[in-house]
């Protein structure tokens, strides 16, 4: 699978501060996946679900362990308020769906939006088994993802990328029979979508609770991602030491911190819950507790 970048556009503004693990994460949501005109002809021609990009980006944001998430999909909503009231109503419980009504505080928004969507399929006749087929598929999927603070409608985060499945990837031998093309087709958009929602979820949370250094033990580097978090081994980050607090001398406003770039490090082994991490050449300074690492790109 080959991810590029389209396009990067961070907006931050005031960003809040995102708690620290020892206190309680901020609450999100992701809404419904919606469609731009430019991409509808072509996800309906190919009978695609837009809804498994925001299931996939729900997955992959509860694996990073940043927020704490809740469902925003109506029809989710409804089925499980109607199912905890009949429970209730049953007398088997205490409390009903009623409780659900918190759902509405949560402090942000994640907002998908496909812009562009493109997937071909190509069915080849096996030589040596008659009747049976080999199966690729091509695909390239834009999405841009939108995160809104519920409190003031700011753009707290806004990232547009575009993710593509190679013409040449070969979907192996699940699928063999001449009618299997439309099983193609789901298990090629689930793919797309969860590269698409990987990368997404990567950014927004590398931009608003970036990875910190945890410890600098010799060569070894802990820092505060584990399984699941979107960190893998042989991935290069820039890692970057962080000094004094800016403040603006006019409003008195915090604007960050001073940072230093002081060189790459590559992730060596991810565990349950941290990785460890090594310099990459000469680090041009001493890292610290604190410091963080920013993707690359």
């Amino acid at each position: 699978m080959v991810t590029r970048f389209l396009t990067l556009s961070v907006a931050l503004f005031v960003l809040r501060a995102v708690p620290s693990q020892a206190q309680e994460p901020p609450t999100l949501a992701v809404f419904p996946t919606i469609v731009a005109e430019s991409a509808k002809g072509d996800m309906e021609k190919s009978r695609l679900d837009p809804q498994e990009l925001s299931r996939q980006l729900e997955e992959s944001i509860r694996s990073a362990r940043r927020f704490k998430l809740f469902e925003r999909s109506a029809e989710v909503l409804q089925k499980s308020v109607r199912t905890e009231q009949e429970f209730a109503r049953s007398g088997q419980a205490l409390n009903n769906a009623a409780e659900v009504g918190r759902l509405s505080n949560v402090q942000f928004i994640a907002q998908p939006l496909i812009t562009q969507s493109n997937l071909s399929i190509r069915r080849m006749q096996r030589e040596e088994t008659p009747g049976q087929y080999r199966y690729r598929a091509g695909a390239s999927l834009t999405v841009t993802l939108k995160v809104l603070d519920t409190t003031s409608a700011e753009i707290m985060y806004q990232v547009t990328r575009e993710v593509s499945l190679p013409s040449a990837n070969d979907l192996g031998n699940r699928f063999s029979g001449p009618s299997d093309d439309g099983a193609v087709r789901t298990s090629a958009w689930s793919r797309i979508s969860g590269a698409a929602a990987s990368q997404l979820t990567n950014g927004m949370i590398g931009a608003m609770d970036p990875i910190k250094v945890i410890d600098a033990q010799g060569s070894s580097i802990f820092v505060n991602r584990g399984e699941g978090a979107g960190i893998a081994p042989g991935e290069v980050y820039q890692i970057f030491s962080i000094g004094t607090a800016l403040i603006d001398p006019v409003t008195k406003e915090k604007l960050g911190e001073a940072e230093e770039l002081l060189g790459e490090v590559e992730v060596v082994r991810v565990n349950p819950k941290f990785s460890v991490t090594r310099a990459k050449g000469t680090l041009g300074g001493q890292v610290k507790p604190g410091d963080v690492l920013r993707s690359k790109h």
